[in-house]
């Protein structure tokens, strides 16, 4: 992770409001997708990264569209987060 000064993270039940979440993120603003995950009962999430205004409406765009087609669990953005966080995803 080189020079993130924000990341974002949205977790949904069920895959399609992933997808459409993730979609409405990237095309919202200037961010990257790190990585999805499973993380099990059908809860799945993203992780974006970018510049932390466009991180906050990516995800707000995102939490509009997944909750339009399913259910969001959580969504949070931490903005300059600690080099060492990298390390729990981004592998």
């Amino acid at each position: 992770m080189v020079d993130v000064k924000s990341i974002g993270i949205l977790e949904t039940r069920g895959f399609t409001a992933l997808i459409s979440g993730a979609d409405a993120a990237l095309k919202a603003a200037n961010v990257e997708l790190v990585e999805w995950r499973q993380v099990g009962s059908g809860i799945v999430s993203f992780i974006i990264e970018g510049e932390v205004a466009a991180v906050r409406s990516s995800i707000e765009a995102a939490r509009a569209a997944a909750t339009a087609v399913g259910e969001v669990i959580s969504d949070i953005v931490i903005p300059r987060p600690v080099d060492e966080l990298s390390s729990t995803y981004n592998q």
